[in-house]
């Protein structure tokens, strides 16, 4: 089997160290959840044309609903073989919700700007939002009421906040996390977006985005005390999403944000594992 725990510390740190806080067996099925999403997360940046990413995507998805037919069907595939285990983990996802995951990458297919903040906001739901809640039930299979929101506040705060970091590098490949709106609003083109151009307008843009991250946290502060501590390794992660905020904040829109020191990283989470939460 693959090493996850390497891939993660690559290409999903922040997941990886807040699941380092759990027992061994729920850290193997959270690992196994972040590793397929990274695997259909990457697909939109690996293929030469939409056509083929499509394709890997409808393998994905019979992949998925190989696990759940009766047989069960795996695929040789480090990835698959470890979510065949998953299916019948307590609170485990359901095809639906794995499916879910991988149609919502199709939109990082297209080109453009989002239509309005309600595209964006079910993006993120369906994205950052999902694998959150997906982890957080298999820390805590019984969770719902005010928990399950304060997980789903806390995705969404990680997902906006993702996008700020993604800012750059999604302007260049024709997919600026932005509305219609805040693009037309700050005076942008997707021409100028992709290009690097006019950087007071992206500015202008990017500061938008952020206000709507910084608004993801209302809910989150109002539900935190919901929070079971035992959701922390699968949740805990959102909360060094306002620290990227804040240095966001001090960083030219076309610049990617400098990530800090894994040791801050790790100090921060410990500060936030000694509240729970």
């Amino acid at each position: 089997m693959a090493d996850f725990d390497a891939l993660l510390a690559r290409h999903d740190p922040d997941r990886r160290l807040a699941a380092l806080f759990a027992a061994p067996e729920l850290r193997a099925r959270l690992f196994a959840l972040y590793a397929f999403s990274h695997e259909i997360a990457k697909i939109p940046d690996t293929v030469s044309e939409p056509v083929i990413g499509e394709m890997r995507l409808a393998w994905a998805r019979d992949a998925v609903a190989d696990l759940y037919a009766s047989p069960q069907k795996v695929r040789r595939h480090d990835v698959y073989e470890a979510l065949a285990a998953l299916t019948t983990a307590p609170g485990a996802p359901t095809q639906d919700e794995l499916t879910t995951l991988i149609e919502a990458r199709a939109a990082d297919l297209g080109q453009g700007a989002f239509p309005d903040d309600a595209e964006r906001e079910a993006y993120v739901d369906r994205t950052a939002g999902l694998v959150m809640r997906l982890a957080a039930r298999l820390a805590e299979p019984g969770l719902s009421g005010q928990g399950l929101e304060a997980v789903d506040a806390a995705g969404r705060l990680w997902g906006h906040a993702g996008l700020v970091r993604a800012f750059p590098a999604l302007c260049a490949a024709g997919r600026p996390p932005l509305t219609e709106a805040e693009m037309a609003e700050a005076g942008l083109s997707e021409t100028e977006a992709r290009r690097g151009l006019n950087p007071e307008a992206a500015a202008r843009a990017r500061a938008m985005l952020m206000a709507r991250a910084r608004a993801a946290e209302v809910p989150l502060k109002a539900l935190r005390a919901a929070l079971p501590a035992s959701v922390f390794p699968a949740a805990g992660y959102a909360g060094l999403a306002r620290d990227d905020l804040r240095r966001a904040a001090r960083t030219p829109a076309y610049q990617q944000v400098r990530e800090p020191a894994l040791l801050t990283r790790q100090i921060r989470l410990v500060s936030l594992s000694l509240l729970g939460r």
